[in-house]
């Protein structure tokens, strides 16, 4: 038997262990449950006291992530192996918010300071609402975070379509003025079906102001300039970035017009803090670990 095979028999038996018994009685055993199985950094804290698990389990879990070697994992990630092992490529989204080197040629500052500034433009002009048409990673990090800082949020209206049901697009423009709309179409390749299917209609939709109200985020400059959109307004990235780590760069275009550059920068500040700390301590003393632990175990098979 591995080890790894002889954590995860360890995981199922405190599973098993605890299943009858509930969460109530966990806290009246261990008054200190909260403090014990709480972490905080800065302002934010993860409470996992609520997941019924107890000490045994929670160093099942832990047990779990050595035998893995999350650490060993960690650290070729942050030296530039391809941990990207579906496409052969490293993971270095850590370069896009700063603390991290881009591999050489990149230039991960010029790219930054023109989406943002462009940022800033879109908020200081007329536009009242923005419309980010993308799929997966180009949908999901920038949604999730233009939500969670909504009450930081004084640009313009930012929307999020990514179903290729028309009814998603359609019931998104309802009430909306062309004259007034930006639409971004973030594709790295330009090519994806759902998101050029939404992007053709908000163009019809747009009319004859296509040409000044549409920006894109892609690598694929030709692509975007057969469709209309100006060299100036692409703002593209690389391939060792990927899925919803793209939010730390171009991608995040959405947000940044939604809260701001300054707020933007500050957003990538608490990244590398975070980062920083990950990369400091045990790995199974962290905020990450305890949370993707208890996540793990709250989606446990056996249950």
């Amino acid at each position: 038997m591995t080890p790894l095979e002889a954590a995860w028999k360890w995981v199922h038996r405190e599973a098993a262990r605890l299943r009858a018994t509930h969460l109530r009685t966990l806290f009246t055993d261990d008054p200190s449950r909260f403090e014990r199985f709480s972490f905080a950094f800065d302002d934010l804290t993860i409470d996992i006291s609520k997941e019924k698990l107890d000490a045994a389990a929670r160093d099942a879990l832990l047990e779990l992530a050595r035998a893995a070697d999350v650490e060993g994992q960690r650290e070729a990630m942050f030296a530039g192996a391809p941990v990207n092992v579906t496409e052969g490529r490293a993971a270095l989204h850590t370069a896009l918010r700063g603390g991290a080197t881009a591999p050489p040629g990149d230039d991960v500052e010029g790219m930054r300071a023109d989406f943002l500034a462009f940022a800033e433009d879109v908020r200081a002009g007329s536009f009242t609402d923005v419309i980010n048409i993308g799929i997966g990673g180009s949908d999901l990090g920038p949604a999730m975070a233009v939500r969670a800082l909504s009450p930081d949020a004084d640009g313009p209206c930012v929307h999020f379509v990514s179903n290729v049901d028309g009814a998603h697009l359609a019931d998104t423009l309802r009430g909306l003025d062309p004259a007034t709309t930006l639409i971004i179409v973030a594709s790295k390749t330009f090519t994806t079906l759902e998101s050029m299917a939404n992007a053709r209609s908000a163009r019809a939709w747009l009319g004859d102001r296509a040409g000044n109200n549409m920006a894109a985020v892609s690598t694929n400059l030709a692509g975007c300039a057969a469709f209309g959109v100006p060299a100036e307004r692409v703002f593209g990235f690389w391939d060792w970035v990927g899925g919803r780590y793209s939010l730390w760069g171009p991608i995040g275009l959405a947000l940044a017009i939604a809260v701001g550059a300054e707020r933007f920068r500050a957003f990538l500040d608490g990244a590398i803090s975070a980062r920083q700390l990950w990369k400091r301590i045990c790995p199974c003393c962290s905020l990450s670990l305890a949370s993707g632990g208890a996540t793990r175990w709250a989606g446990r098979p056996w249950h």
